[in-house]
């Protein structure tokens, strides 16, 4: 069986994205797939690859066929399934998604409305208020707002949240564009929001939580329905006094690298709810295959801060090192992933799509 790597995208995300590929590329090698690689530049262009590597090979243009699948030039591409470690930007909020539905190319993991759902971080966090999952509060600056920022904006956010303020984008992910003001004054908000702007089209102000644990929590649903849910476990920050956030230097960079400690070590009743929450925002967005939910914990209050569903996959990701946790190493969890995308494919195909008769 062969299994179409998608990686790379046009995203602030894009390294991460060539990172997580090769973790993800040994996986599927040592679960017995055949491995096409395709990357997908910054331009947002595709090209079959001969090795996995940061220098893309533009020699191979490939090209999408919407009912049919991937071509390269009049050669359809043999792709039994694809696994896109794709983040962000066009990558992770449904686009990716609805073109390889489009394209009759069965993708590993969420669809396109969860995906969506999930990278639009106030849409998310009101679907799970809706659901009774307790989040952090958050004023959202749309893209109108953005162009006449003024002080009255910024007293008010700071008469609702304090003037302690934790400033990102709201549709991006790997705390890029990421800001945590103290004591914040109307020129560092004004600079905060124009950084985090550049990577989305809204911002999200929230209160700069102090004296908090993060933990997360994996989840994979199997092919039999099931939703196996690990963690939670607790993030490891050496840097966090520092920068007061997991910043993107710290997630991926070499030095002070975060990493997680599975259990947290919470009191069992506050484990066990984390879970449940984990479990029932997994399911609020119509979510599938695959996905990461972090949490703030602040004395006896959790608040959900987001869902990932497209975790990230690289050497000091902690999706990978949660699942291990539950006896779920990352062959395992591929093939369970490829399994489940081909199982709804086949249910697709079993839906009716002809017009009822008049």
């Amino acid at each position: 069986m062969q299994v179409a790597l998608l990686y790379g995208g046009r995203s602030a995300e894009h390294e991460v994205s060539i990172n997580s590929a090769l973790t993800i590329h040994q996986a599927l090698l040592q679960a017995g797939y055949s491995v096409l690689l395709i990357a997908i530049t910054l331009g947002g262009r595709w090209f079959l690859q001969h090795e996995l590597n940061r220098q893309f090979d533009t020699s191979q243009p490939l090209m999408l066929r919407p009912g049919l699948g991937i071509f390269k030039g009049e050669e359809k591409l043999p792709v039994d399934a694809a696994f896109a470690t794709t983040h962000g930007y066009q990558g992770e909020d449904g686009n990716l998604q609805g073109t390889c539905l489009l394209c009759n190319i069965p993708l590993c993991g969420c669809d396109t409305l969860s995906s969506a759902i999930g990278m639009h971080k106030a849409i998310a966090s009101a679907l799970f208020s809706a659901h009774g999952i307790p989040t952090v509060p958050s004023t959202t600056i749309d893209c109108y707002q953005l162009n006449t920022l003024n002080r009255g904006l910024f007293d008010t956010i700071c008469a609702t949240h304090g003037q302690n303020l934790f400033i990102k984008p709201e549709n991006a992910g790997s705390s890029v564009g990421v800001k945590a003001l103290t004591n914040s004054t109307y020129h560092a908000f004004l600079e905060a929001v124009e950084d985090a702007k550049r990577y989305s089209e809204r911002v999200l102000v929230q209160p700069f939580m102090k004296s908090i644990v993060e933990v997360e929590c994996a989840i994979l649903r199997t092919e039999d329905g099931t939703l196996h849910v690990a963690g939670p476990g607790r993030v490891i920050d050496p840097a966090k006094d520092k920068e007061g956030f997991l910043s993107y230097a710290h997630k991926y960079g070499q030095i002070d690298t975060a990493h997680i400690h599975v259990p947290a070590k919470l009191p069992p009743a506050m484990e066990n709810q984390i879970r449940n929450y984990a479990r029932n925002a997994f399911l609020a967005i119509k979510a599938d295959g695959y996905a990461r939910v972090d949490f703030f914990v602040q004395g006896e209050d959790i608040f959900l801060n987001e869902i990932n569903t497209s975790p990230g996959m690289t050497g000091q990701s902690h999706y990978p090192v949660l699942m291990a946790s539950i006896g779920f190493d990352l062959p395992s969890v591929v093939t369970s992933l490829v399994n489940h995308a081909l199982q709804r494919k086949r249910e697709e195909r079993g839906r009716c799509f002809t017009p009822p008769k008049p």
